[in-house]
């Protein structure tokens, strides 16, 4: 399959997948638009989540390439949906990529993994290259605190000799894969201001290549990784080591936000649970956004029972679907202060309930 490119490649895996899948359901489930992408590990069904790998691909530029496939005879369409009408080769990433590590990592859990790891890479390239200037160029604070607990616990082992230990361990996963696996790693570091200095060292030190669109690639590349090192420790102990630690950690937050929601459905407002956690009420909403994100049916009795949410209801009634920006503009002008943590509960819930 050489000649398609990796959008195309995974289509037709995920159409193979399925058996039949309507193509409208097609475009929401590459795009996790169903779920803002931000739900991906809401849905029980494993495949969505799967491929639901492809945030920014365009729905004009879907159609373009699914008619492609119509015009040279590989798919058809019947009253259940888009079907294959011919064989295609197996593909690594779908065929060996299943570990459980790929359904366990909720989109923000893996964000927060990808980040820190990448933090990882750079300071690993930097201490090889320029040993006394290298600062954290990772703007998350707390990113940067999981980086020096791990520092602190490992400090006495970082030798010279581990340096090249931990780069001859991703070299010898990298060899093992196919080129569907190899040298999608630029894709990591994608939007990093330290991406630009890095280039250079990322290439001689770690073997990275450049290579068109890669981003969507590179999150599935890491995620294979991941699941390939805890399915083997003993072949990877250093980065088993890594990453055992930051799911281990990063994981912990889980344990912040069930605090946060058993005290909101305890009574208690938002404003006095940022006090008694001495929290930012910020992050309060974030926490009780997440869990609703987690749960597959978005619901929180109490906030259904104020007053206050009709008006926020009201706004994803009858298909309604808008913007944030326009519902502040709206509130604004009948001289109401627009409440975000409002807004995006009933538009989880609505993107949750359709279809």
């Amino acid at each position: 399959m050489s000649q398609y490119s990796f959008y195309q490649i995974w289509i037709l895996h995920a159409i193979k997948s399925y058996g039949v899948v309507p193509v409208n359901r097609l475009y929401r489930i590459l795009t996790g638009n169903r779920t803002m992408s931000t739900l991906i590990g809401v849905t029980e069904d494993k495949t969505e989540v799967f491929f639901a790998s492809l945030p920014h691909l365009k729905e004009e530029y879907f159609h373009q390439l699914v008619d492609g496939f119509f015009r040279e005879g590989i798919v058809s369409e019947n009253e259940s949906g888009i079907v294959l009408l011919k064989e295609i080769p197996e593909f690594s990433l779908v065929t060996n990529g299943r570990h459980a590590v790929n359904y366990l990592m909720h989109p923000y859990s893996f964000a927060q993994l990808r980040d820190v790891t990448r933090l990882w890479v750079e300071w690993i390239s930097y201490h090889r290259y320029e040993e006394t200037s290298y600062r954290p160029l990772i703007q998350n604070v707390w990113l940067q605190q999981l980086f020096k607990r791990w520092y602190k616990e490992k400090k006495e082992n970082i030798t010279p000799v581990w340096f090249s230990c931990v780069v001859d361990e991703f070299q010898a996963w990298a060899n093992k894969q196919d080129e569907s696996v190899k040298r999608h790693w630029v894709g990591l570091f994608t939007g990093a201001k330290s991406t630009a200095v890095l280039e250079e060292n990322l290439i001689s030190l770690w073997e990275f290549t450049r290579v068109e669109d890669c981003e969507p690639l590179s999150r599935l590349v890491l995620m294979k990784w991941v699941s390939d090192v805890f399915e083997e420790p003993e072949n990877f102990p250093i980065a088993y080591g890594w990453f055992s630690k930051m799911v281990e950690w990063i994981s912990h937050e889980t344990s912040s936000v069930q605090e946060t929601v058993r005290l909101f459905e305890k009574g208690l407002k938002r404003t006095e649970i940022a006090r008694l956690r001495k929290l930012k009420e910020s992050t309060i909403n974030d926490h009780l956004l997440k869990y609703v994100l987690l749960k597959k049916e978005a619901l929180y009795e109490r906030v259904e029972e104020t007053k206050a949410s009709v008006a926020y209801k009201s706004l994803f009634e009858n298909g309604q679907y808008p913007r944030y920006k326009e519902a502040k503009d709206q509130f604004e002008a009948e001289g109401k202060k627009m409440d975000f943590f409002l807004f995006r509960y009933y538009q989880i819930k609505a993107l949750k309930e359709r279809e």
